[in-house]
């Protein structure tokens, strides 16, 4: 990795609370006047998910979803025992919650697909975050699985388990390679503010918690936020660049090692509830702004309106919900669009999904799941 992106933060610790805790553009949104660097004021009626009707949106998309039990094709990423028992926690590639497995056949199936790296079929409780089964794959749905191209790319991760990174390093999109320049006949510079704010509007109505029509193929379950971010940003992506013509790169933010570290956020939007991330990831914007080009997140299931790339970070060190682990983003990634999932704890490799076949599979079976049972 270049030097030029490692740092040491250490120092930064107490700014980090300090701005999770005060900041206006947390996760923890109470109202949605708010406003960002050359944006107008946030009103209610472009919101589609303030504090306060929270419950009403939940309603909207299934009140019995939380006693399912789900099921998914997925590879393991990392795995480690729980002090003082013989159950396991595991994550997965294809799911960014953490999972505890206590059932002493299905922790050796695990700990067996963790070693020969064989996809497995898992059914699971996301709202606990318990593994229930796991069984290995069969042969067509571990094929699809292996079909999906990776993309390793440059070694572009930035270190931020103990850095001294400013934010106004992180924000600038010339210090660290965030302002896109690939993408051939888009506009990698959206002129103003307000202009992304119109966008993330037309954007954020598309979830599934308010009634259709939309003007999408499928809506986008942004009120369920404990997965399914690799897909809600492959759609945004597609979003931005298709109807709006504007470039896109993504940022995947990691918590690693996983049996220290977990990205911690509280679902406020959604009813108030903890969730805790090994990886996430949104879409990335360059924004032009007075004081010059500023690196912007798409992110209408923690957020109301674009915030900047720190804003975004910090939110997912909230120390209200953490535990017996450090609440804190160790590492980032800026990636470009066609960066489907992470292919391992490496931040450095990755699924793609060009044909929208695993990312619409997602947003179809997320649409009536709610964060907060």
């Amino acid at each position: 990795m270049h030097p030029k992106f490692m740092f040491n933060r250490i120092s930064k610790l107490a700014s980090v609370v300090t701005l999770v805790a005060f900041m206006g553009y947390s996760f923890t949104f109470s109202s949605c006047n708010k406003k960002g660097e050359n944006s107008s004021k946030v009103t209610t009626t472009n919101c589609y998910a303030p504090t306060d009707d929270s419950a009403a949106l939940n309603n909207n998309v299934g009140k019995n979803e939380p006693q399912r039990t789900l099921t998914s094709v997925v590879t393991v990423a990392d795995m480690n025992g729980v002090e003082g028992s013989s159950a396991i926690e595991v994550v997965f590639n294809e799911n960014t919650e953490f999972f505890t497995v206590n059932d002493p056949a299905t922790v050796a199936v695990v700990k067996e697909a963790f070693s020969n790296g064989k996809p497995l079929q898992i059914s699971f409780n996301p709202w606990k975050g318990t593994l229930l089964k796991a069984e290995y794959a069969t042969g067509q749905q571990a094929e699809a699985l292996s079909g999906r191209v990776l993309d390793k790319g440059a070694e572009t991760a930035v270190s931020l388990r103990a850095s001294t990174i400013t934010d106004e390093v992180i924000d600038n999109p010339s210090e660290l390679g965030t302002i896109n320049l690939s993408d051939t006949g888009l506009n990698n510079l959206i002129p103003d503010f307000a202009t992304a704010q119109l966008m993330f509007n037309y954007i954020a109505k598309q979830c599934c918690a308010i009634p259709g029509p939309y003007a999408i193929d499928y809506c986008i379950p942004f009120q369920y936020c404990i997965d399914g971010c690799y897909a809600r940003a492959h759609k945004m992506c597609w979003i931005i660049n298709k109807r709006y013509k504007y470039g896109t790169k993504k940022v995947f933010s990691f918590a690693t090692p996983t049996s220290t570290y977990k990205l911690s956020v509280q679902g406020q939007k959604w009813g108030g509830c903890c969730i805790r991330w090994w990886y996430h990831v949104a879409p990335l914007v360059t924004v032009k702004t007075p004081t010059g080009p500023k690196a912007y997140v798409f992110d209408p299931a923690m957020f109301n309106q674009p915030v900047l790339l720190s804003v975004w970070l910090h939110a997912q060190e909230n120390p209200v919900c953490s535990g017996s682990f450090i609440p804190k983003v160790t590492m980032y990634n800026i990636r470009p669009t066609a960066s489907y999932a992470p292919s391992g704890t490496s931040g450095l490799v990755f699924s793609t999904d060009p044909t929208f076949s695993a990312t619409n599979n997602t947003l179809y079976n997320y649409r009536n799941l709610i964060t907060c049972p």
